[in-house]
């Protein structure tokens, strides 16, 4: 015992010498104590910058407020002499900000402050080693770093930011985990005087958000945080509230503080040399929700090089008709179907879908497709689209080769016994070990065999089964992160299939796929009818991702339905839902055979189809009181815009927007637009509109008097047959 605590002693000497050393150039005012210590970052609030409205892909007003420009400014910090810091966006604030571990803020036996490149540094120091924290100030924001050293191994969860108390913010945004969000703005909920016997007054809530957080307030002041660096932690922020009752009977309601934190998931990392950097995480500012976030969003995407500008992906997908019976003579069927529409119909990619295998087993096909899949990307290839297959690269079904052959690739728990990780008709499914270097070979050897016989599109499934924590399972290798573990698979899998090739991801955390796919299937498969959990989630996650569709990827929502089999969505609900996926600007696909769809949806069809090159909507209402569903898009070749409104809610609803909210300009030519067909409604200042339940509106508005083209569609370009050659 007397020995260990001499060990740590002689730590803490080793450390202090080296600081004092590193700093002895530093004013000496940075060690003088005070009650108070007050360090702000040099030009902070010297004014906003404001970016024009259609420079941006979505700029929303602020809550409750008309139509201005987007400002973005500048947040600034306080430090104080305890080692907490405030943090301020506009009316936004965070107060007494302090790391925390575990959700706990850390304990403290002494702390230095000081200064450091571009702004202060703290160090704490604790028990059995030290964390540092550097407080920066950037052109547009200000950053914190975190560094932690003299430990053996690092904490579960750090939060650089821990604790911090919110004033000014009535709303937050929360941004989900991956695939299936739940994302959105939401306002923070408040005591209600509910009683129950089966338990306390009191009403705790937490919410996590991932990668990206904001706070916002009622005039829309906005306060956004992340990492730019989303390669080695998942990145974690919550909301909190601490509630109090007061009075007999817990009958008043008492101070209730709300609190924020944003840290990583460290998952008890062995330390090489006992020190670990975490990425540093950046607060922005700006005067509106929409346009801070994706400010943040663009950062975040340059820094993980995002695959942006790859062709806007219109897809022929069989899942959603065929499920898994799709085989190789339904394929040529389709394909025929395709040769002898006229005029051609514009897709860009056919897609083999799941069933052609036993998962896990991708390169050994079942009866219903030819030995060899050469063939069958040839097939597809020959009519000018990409030729695209799935795969669930971590997916491993009881039935397989692999796992019959290769039981040490399984996925195991901390009792060394392979984890089901679901079920299919047929039996049990397992995952693959992401940290066995076998398994990543097997990987690589699978998409490189697809790549040499010709597919180049890849719907990349169950991504989420290759995130896997040190915490809950046994793993061949240690000293990675899970998502160090997971984007090492990603890295291999773009090697095999090359730069050029269009990767789709399918139920997977957000952050791990960053500069690795093309696009993300945001929300859970589509319903044959208008399912409020399903439909209505689709559409939500849809409008509250759309400030990084086009920025990390392009976002997928899943198919539309244009037919009239297998589909109980009605004609309305049908139209609807396809210009809402078509016109956001993300991946446009279906699944339905084209030699059954009647004359009027292959022209909606046609009409859906998107540009070459990646452009995304605007949504003006973003964060504001607007039950309908606003989206506009620019064509700046006719000089016009479109303006799409859908109602998504199960009642009738009349709402009325003024065109300066809507495209900057007091007053315009507006049409109803209808594929090949419009009515003008004059030039007035104002659009009102009454929906029924799930139907929606599309305008045409111009800055001269001509009614759009005939074969216009809602992209802007002219009907062309743009396929790859």
């Amino acid at each position: 015992m007397i020995e260990r605590a001499c060990l740590s002693l002689l730590k803490v000497v080793k450390f202090r010498q080296s600081y004092f050393k590193l700093t002895r150039d530093m004013p000496q005012r940075s060690f003088e104590r005070r009650t108070f210590l007050k360090l702000m970052s040099t030009g902070i609030g010297a004014g906003m910058i404001s970016i024009p409205r259609f420079s941006l892909a979505q700029t929303p007003p602020p809550t409750n407020l008309r139509y201005q420009e987007f400002q973005l400014g500048k947040p600034e910090w306080i430090l104080h002499e305890d080692g907490t810091f405030d943090i301020f966006a506009g009316s936004v604030r965070l107060s007494n900000c302090r790391p925390s571990i575990g959700g706990q803020s850390i304990f403290v036996r002494n702390t230095f402050m000081g200064d450091s490149p571009k702004g202060k540094r703290i160090i704490y120091e604790v028990d059995g080693g030290f964390v540092m924290l550097d407080l920066r100030t950037h052109s547009n924001t200000i950053s914190i770093g975190a560094e932690i050293s003299g430990m053996k191994n690092a904490p579960h969860w750090f939060n650089p930011l821990g604790e911090g108390r919110i004033s000014g913010a009535t709303h937050f945004f929360k941004q989900g985990f991956g695939t299936g969000g739940q994302s959105g703005i939401f306002e923070f909920r408040k005591p209600s005087k509910r009683k129950s016997l089966d338990f306390p007054g009191e009403e705790a809530w937490s919410y996590d958000s991932y990668m990206m957080s904001g706070l916002i307030a009622p005039n829309g002041d906005t306060l956004s945080i992340g990492a730019y660096e989303q390669t080695d932690f998942v990145q974690r922020s919550a909301v909190y509230n601490r509630p109090r009752r007061t009075g007999l009977n817990d009958s008043d309601f008492g101070r209730e503080d709300i609190f924020f934190e944003s840290g990583f998931a460290t998952e008890n990392l062995i330390l090489k040399d006992e020190f670990i950097k975490m990425p540093d995480m950046y607060v922005y500012y700006g005067n509106q929700p929409f346009g801070t976030m994706q400010n943040l969003a663009w950062s975040i995407s340059e820094q993980n090089q995002a695959r942006r500008d790859t062709t806007t992906n219109y897809f022929w997908t069989p899942y959603q008709d065929f499920r898994n019976s799709f085989n190789y003579k339904y394929l040529l069927d389709q394909l025929k179907i395709l040769d002898e529409t006229e005029p051609a119909i514009p897709l860009r990619t056919v897609h083999i879908g799941q069933g052609y295998c036993v998962p896990g087993d991708w390169l050994e096909n079942n009866d219903s497709w030819p030995k060899n899949m050469e063939n069958v990307a040839r097939e597809i290839f020959k009519r000018r689209y990409r030729a695209g297959i799935y795969v669930a690269p971590f997916v491993v079904h009881e039935k397989s080769r692999i796992f019959r052959n290769h039981p040490r690739w399984i996925l195991k728990d901390n009792n060394d016994d392979p984890i089901v990780m679901d079920r299919d008709a047929e039996g049990n499914l397992y995952a693959l070990d992401a940290t066995h270097d076998d398994v990543k070979k097997y990987i690589s050897k699978v998409f490189k065999s697809f790549h040499e016989i010709g597919f180049t599109y890849y719907e990349i499934d169950r991504l989420d089964w290759g995130l896997q924590s040190s915490l809950d399972y046994q793993k061949a290798k240690k000293g990675k992160s899970s998502v160090q573990s997971l984007r090492a698979i990603m890295d291999a899998i773009r090697v095999a299939v090359g730069p050029g090739s269009f990767i789709t991801a399918n139920h997977t955390p957000y952050s791990p796929v960053l500069g690795y796919v093309d696009a993300v299937r945001i929300e859970h498969d589509q319903s044959w009818k208008w399912d409020r959990e399903i439909t209505g989630r689709i559409i939500e996650e849809s409008f509250n991702t759309q400030y990084f569709n086009n920025v990390f990827w392009q976002n997928d929502p899943d198919v539309v339905f244009l037919r009239n089999y297998k589909n109980d969505f009605t004609p309305v609900e049908q139209k609807s839902l396809a210009l809402w996926v078509a016109f956001t600007g993300g991946a446009v696909g279906t699944s339905d055979n084209f030699k059954l769809m009647d004359n009027e949806m292959l022209q909606l069809w046609r009409f859906l189809e998107p540009s070459t090159r990646p452009q995304s909507a605007l949504l003006p209402f973003w964060g504001n009181n607007v039950i309908n569903k606003v989206a506009v898009r620019r064509y700046r070749k006719v000089k016009a815009w479109s303006v799409l409104v859908l109602n998504d809610t199960d009642d009738v609803v009349n709402e009325s927007y003024l065109l300066s909210d809507l495209i900057g300009e007091k007053e315009a030519w507006v049409f109803v637009w209808e594929p090949g067909f419009s009515l003008g409604l004059g030039k007035p200042s104002r659009i009102s509109v009454t929906l029924g339940s799930h139907e929606s509106k599309l305008y045409f508005i111009s800055e001269t008097k001509e009614n759009p083209a005939l074969d216009l569609n809602i992209s802007g370009n002219d009907f062309v047959e743009e396929q790859l050659p």
